[in-house]
């Protein structure tokens, strides 16, 4: 039998070193991932400067202008698509105003200031399309998905990540009798990973659900083809909210439902972004 000075096998300590290192190395990885750099370029705060003293002064459409200017520059932020927004509505673009905010909503789901300015916009459109009542438990559900951003969930996949890096290296530098408890502690960051996960999934499928585009134009035909003097099906007004299908030259192929789809003109509706699922 060996003796209790027996000696562990030789590279035993080594490995564990360099597990340590790995570790600890993507913990710090993570966490760059997760920084983001906030600051605003100057050239876009001067003209952000001008369009609220635009809109202050009741020029809607020169801040409507000045607003688009720093859209096209690149920069977006969910303040940007409210005053966008709002401008836009204060000017009688509706489905402009509409666009803008439902924009911001998705990037700050949680903010009561665009979530109420959305509703009056919405309030305004003509058409009153038939909705389907959902059972309480999808309409909890909805809640839920609606109260969150896929950015939000990618944030908390990297942090529990790096917490788990963390924990896994103090797991091998632990005593003995602690290490069921960094055991535990690593359990609960898997559960809440995989619950995460899950929140992505869903949050993905809702996205992938939901109306992608906007009817900008003041009344629009839609047609039953992408051709002039086809059919008209039905008449849409600004404000509406839509699913988006392909490009037919100068047409794009709407639906709001399986029986309602049909054809306008690219110019009448306009496409909302894709989701930001960085943060």
């Amino acid at each position: 039998m060996a003796g209790a000075s027996e000696r562990l096998p030789a590279g035993a300590k080594p490995r564990r070193g360099w597990a340590l290192v790995l570790c600890l190395g993507a913990a710090l990885l993570l966490a760059a991932t997760v920084h983001a750099d906030g600051r605003i370029p100057q050239s876009v705060i001067e003209v952000l400067r001008s369009a609220q003293g635009a809109y202050e002064t009741g020029e809607y459409d020169e801040a409507v202008r000045l607003y688009e200017q720093v859209l096209a520059s690149g920069w977006r932020a969910p303040s940007l698509y409210y005053n966008l927004g709002c401008a836009s509505f204060k000017a009688g673009r509706i489905g402009w105003a509409v666009a803008y905010l439902e924009e911001a909503r998705r990037l700050s789901p949680r903010d009561g200031s665009i979530q109420h300015n959305l509703g009056i916009a919405t309030s305004c459109s003509r058409d009153r399309l038939p909705e389907e009542r959902p059972s309480w438990l999808l309409d909890l559900m909805a809640g839920v998905l609606d109260s969150y951003a896929p950015s939000d969930v990618v944030v908390a996949i990297l942090a529990i990540l790096w917490a788990g890096a963390v924990v896994l290296a103090l797991h091998w530098l632990a005593p003995r009798r602690l290490r069921r408890w960094t055991r535990g502690t690593l359990y609960l960051l898997g559960a809440l990973l995989v619950l995460s996960g899950a929140g992505l999934f869903l949050k993905a499928y809702q996205i992938s659900s939901a109306p992608s585009g906007v009817v900008v134009a003041r009344e629009a035909q839609v047609l039953a083809g992408p051709r002039e003097g086809e059919t008209v099906q039905f008449v849409l007004h600004e404000g509406t909210q839509l699913h988006l299908g392909r490009h037919a030259g100068q047409w794009r192929g709407v639906w709001l439902s399986d029986p309602m789809r049909g054809w306008l003109p690219v110019d009448a509706v306009v496409a909302l972004s894709g989701p930001r699922w960085l943060p």
